[in-house]
């Protein structure tokens, strides 16, 4: 595929631990004191570096590099814990009104739309300081994106 393909670029996407009313207790069970240690440990160590690495290694002149979607559902939760959120967002709910629309932890409307920025930025380099998509939300969707993507490893961006 390779010899067929030999500009392709690999990205890989990390989505959100599953089942987020039982994080604190899975986080606590792996040897985290919160959810977001657990999921930055994910992020280094199962896939930068178990996986991420091991492919560059293998494939050299891929360009492998990894969104890590996830940070969007644990932010937004965290911030409608803390009440921080500028719009009326349920932690679980319907769809455009929550950040999970069920107990697996699929994603609110909220949740969807900071990943879907984030795949812009990372994927097709948009500057999403200059980036006027109207979300739907009060919240700044883009400054929390803008945070999640100059918070990730610059070894891992594309």
């Amino acid at each position: 595929a390779l010899e067929s393909n030999p500009d392709v670029t690999v990205f890989i996407s990390i989505p959100p631990i599953d089942f987020p009313a039982l994080w604190s207790e899975l986080a606590q069970e792996n040897g985290f004191g919160i959810i977001q240690e657990f999921y930055e440990y994910g992020i280094n160590q199962l896939i930068h570096k178990a996986m991420v690495d091991q492919l560059r290694a293998e494939f050299p002149s891929i360009n492998i590099f990894t969104i890590p979607t996830g940070w969007a559902t644990i932010n937004l939760a965290q911030m409608q814990i803390d009440d921080l959120l500028l719009d009326e967002i349920e932690l679980f709910g319907p769809k455009p009104s929550s950040i999970f629309t069920d107990s697996k932890g699929h994603q609110g409307q909220i949740v969807i739309e900071t990943g879907g920025l984030l795949w812009l930025n990372a994927i097709y380099d948009v500057d999403l300081q200059l980036n006027n998509y109207e979300t739907g939300f009060n919240t700044n969707l883009h400054q929390i994106a803008i945070d999640i993507a100059q918070g990730h490893d610059l070894a891992y961006r594309r």
